[in-house]
């Protein structure tokens, strides 16, 4: 468990250098750009699921190929909605990318016996849902209005940890295995 949680405060660190680097220096919101996060931050999250199963590297490319198909389904999505409300691409986004990261832990990742496709799906629309309400719950915090004064980055780390801990957890943690004695 302990990684686990090192590993959600790793993962909302990558997530506020992204907003830091999209607020403060200005990167404009393009496919590309969008791309290059994407790569960043999933990849953050596969290695941090690499590591706990001791395959980092593995996690790492896994959570790369993520983040650049969950972009790239998002900014098709967008592209083609004739409205200008692009939180429908975003969810579908966002759910598509939890259920590849939970099928990459589950099959790619694993030492030992992988889970099983039932069980992957259920972590994966798990990690999707309660992740989701999690991110839902933090959105204001994390791409609201900038308060008058700025910013405040440790706020948004905070909301962060928030957003990515149901996710991690639901994909990653293992049940309590029952004591002997």
């Amino acid at each position: 468990m302990t990684k686990i949680v090192l590993g959600i405060i790793a993962v909302a660190l990558v997530a506020t250098f992204g907003d830091y680097a999209w607020f403060e220096i200005g990167i404009r919101h393009r496919a590309t750009a969008g791309a290059v996060h994407g790569a960043v931050l999933l990849g953050s999250v596969g290695a941090v699921l690499g590591w706990i199963n001791g395959r980092v590297v593995a996690g790492l490319a896994t959570g790369m190929a993520a983040g650049i198909g969950g972009a790239a389904a998002y900014y098709a999505l967008a592209s083609s909605s004739k409205r200008s409300d692009t939180f429908p691409a975003m969810i579908a986004a966002w759910a598509a990318v939890w259920i590849v990261l939970a099928a990459c832990d589950g099959r790619l990742l694993r030492r030992g016996a992988p889970r099983s496709w039932g069980e992957i799906l259920i972590r994966g629309v798990l990690a999707a849902g309660i992740g989701g309400l999690a991110f839902w719950a933090v959105l204001g915090v994390i791409w609201g209005d900038a308060p008058a004064g700025g910013r405040d980055y440790i706020r948004q780390f905070s909301a962060w940890v928030v957003a990515w801990a149901p996710g991690l957890l639901a994909i990653a943690a293992d049940p309590p295995r029952p004591s002997r004695y």
